[in-house]
């Protein structure tokens, strides 16, 4: 008789069957459970992926658009006469930025008057590209360089 019951207690036939069922019962539900955890996970993966593509296109038209200003703003230094040339070297900066397709706007405000150490300002406007995930993201960016006149022509401006 203890023979049966150690035989019973220590993984017998009979354990043993309802033990099986129960795990492979235990595995289906798990499967389950696991593309249900997975359902929710992969959401949260892929918006936090989708959010550090768009902030990096943004902060990298950010980025661009600061050296164009302060690209263009050089040029207007050297030559505040020329304000086809500061708006040449605003718009050669910005080559390859991630825009909308839409041109920049470059406005150049010459000091009035003309002359060496006074102000010069360079502000580029334009629309970074916006993959559309986060509709509270404004694409506008607005980068504005002041920058003093180094020189100015014999003859002025």
């Amino acid at each position: 008789m203890s023979t049966e019951r150690e035989h019973t207690r220590h993984g017998g036939r009979e354990g043993r069957g309802r033990t099986r069922q129960q795990l492979r019962r235990g595995r289906h539900e798990e499967r389950g459970a696991a593309a249900v955890e997975f359902a929710l996970v992969a959401i949260i993966l892929v918006t936090l992926v989708f959010g550090i593509i768009q902030f990096s296109l943004y902060f990298w038209a950010w980025q661009s658009a600061g050296n164009a200003a302060r690209s263009a703003a050089r040029a207007g230094a050297v030559d505040p006469c020329d304000t086809a040339a500061v708006q040449t070297a605003a718009t050669n900066a910005l080559a390859g930025t991630p825009t909308d397709g839409a041109p920049a706007g470059v406005t150049v405000t010459p000091p009035s008057p003309v002359e060496v150490g006074s102000d010069l300002t360079v502000t580029i406007t334009f629309d970074a590209l916006d993959l559309g995930f986060f509709p509270f993201l404004d694409p506008a960016i607005d980068k504005s360089v002041t920058t003093r006149v180094e020189h100015v022509p014999a003859g002025g401006c």
